[in-house]
């Protein structure tokens, strides 16, 4: 039986594993922390876990709905889409429960003319081919073309750059619009069309399930394994992989071997082998994301009102209920420009979460609302902005890919950062490695 190794136990790995899987290939999925999950793990809160990424599900969502279904989950709640936003010092509501015409009125408001202009055959591609509204796909490598000569900033104008733009860009890429390119918007807009529900086991129950699936198949779960080598085994067609468990360095060999780091870090093992690789890796950019999930005594949040995006001046991007039944649940995400400028991994969490009470405090019930406890994250390279002329880059990176026979690499670069675009990719990566398996 072939036998392949899955670098990464994020999301991408995890999809990868499972494809993998699926074809009857033995897997060994090393993942350098002690739980797989990568930026969508969990955390203790209280008596219960709580995710710090991914949690949202959206419709469209068919590959990861069909992964979930396999491992034994069917059980989902509505999450909807319900935000909103301080303008003029207003506050303005978009959501799609209810008043559908009147919701549509305010979003179109928040485009202007120049952005229901230049948005609408974007928005209409994604509706028309749910395909579309990726990395890489063939209506937005035109849209590069066109376009990514200037940034996201340069080509859309207000106020749909700051309403509607921005707070997509902040939340999904930890980037503002100036370091965002039009070609890569389709991955963000597809996300705005879609609904959302949320797993009712939560990630941590999907990721428990998915670990229960995988002691009945072939896949190894190698935790607190850390890939730090790769190199072809000296007279053989195998590739020889080089790990630390434990402070002991190991080696072991395999027919195939996907990489599902993000690029960033993929770029630094395979400095050694593929140079040309590894520099073109590293113009992939990643922005630091600060999460953190505050429980309260009393409600916070109302049924009506549960998220509010703030503009490029704070350093909090938004603050949300964790759940629609969560609503003393606080989930604070710092991203964008202003966050990178007073936030680093040596700030604590009680400063980063008093920072985000005294931005959102005057909107929501948070003064004189007892904080029980929270949990923390800050995550270096947290989200993937791309690049300029992004499909063009990824076609340079295969082609030095292409070098060594056996290797593949996936992940949220490739695709998009959803995690439906993660497991797109990795289904699409096991299927080019394994087309000439002999």
């Amino acid at each position: 039986m072939m036998r392949a190794a899955v670098i990464g136990g994020g999301i991408s790995g995890i999809a990868t594993a499972f494809y993998l899987m699926q074809r009857n290939i033995e897997v060994d999925l090393y993942e350098s922390a002690p739980r797989i999950g990568g930026r969508i793990g969990s955390e203790r809160l209280d008596n219960r876990w709580v995710d710090f990424g991914g949690k949202n599900v959206g419709k469209n969502y068919r590959r990861f709905r069909e992964f979930v279904t396999a491992c034994g989950i069917a059980d989902y709640e509505y999450f909807g889409f319900n935000t909103s936003q301080i303008i003029n010092g207003r506050v303005v509501r978009i959501n799609k429960e209810g008043a559908r015409l009147l919701n549509t009125l305010r979003f179109m408001s928040l485009c202007g003319f120049d952005g229901i202009r230049k948005l609408y055959p974007h928005v209409q591609a994604i509706l028309k081919d749910r395909s579309q509204g990726v990395l890489n796909s063939d209506y937005f490598n035109r849209v590069a073309d066109k376009f990514d000569h200037t940034s996201l900033a340069g080509y859309l104008k207000e106020p749909c750059l700051s309403h509607i733009a921005r707070p997509v860009t902040v939340r999904m890429n930890g980037a503002e619009p100036d370091e965002c390119s039009p070609g890569n918007f389709g991955s963000n807009l597809a996300l705005v069309l879609d609904s959302y529900e949320q797993l009712k086991p939560d990630m941590h129950g999907m990721l428990d399930a998915f670990q229960e699936f995988a002691v009945e198949g072939s896949l190894r779960i190698l935790s607190g394994h850390r890939v730090t080598s790769l190199s072809r085994d000296p007279g053989s067609p195998l590739i020889k992989l080089g790990y630390l468990h434990q402070g002991v360095a190991e080696t072991a060999v395999y027919d195939r071997v996907i990489s599902a780091l993000p690029a960033l870090r993929l770029g630094f093992l395979l400095e050694g082998i593929l140079p040309q690789a590894s520099a073109l890796l590293r113009k992939v950019r990643y922005y630091p994301v600060a999460i953190a999930i505050v429980k309260y005594h009393h409600n916070v949040f109302t049924s009506s009102q549960r998220a509010m995006v703030f503009d490029h001046t704070y350093p909090l991007s938004n603050a949300g209920a964790y759940g629609i039944n969560d609503l003393n649940l606080v989930r604070y995400t710092f991203s964008g420009r202003a966050s990178r400028s007073v936030i680093s991994e040596t700030t604590s969490a009680e400063e980063v979460i008093a920072l985000g009470e005294s931005i959102a405090g005057p909107w929501f019930s948070i003064r004189d609302n007892q904080r029980e406890s929270f949990a923390y994250r800050y995550i270096t390279e947290g989200l993937c902005a791309y690049s300029p002329m992004h499909y063009r880059l990824l076609h340079e990176i295969d082609q030095q890919l292409d070098q060594f026979a056996g290797f593949g690499a996936t992940g949220d670069y490739r695709r998009g950062a959803s995690i439906e675009a993660c497991f797109r990719a990795a289904g699409e990566c096991v299927e080019t490695l394994l087309r000439d398996k002999h």
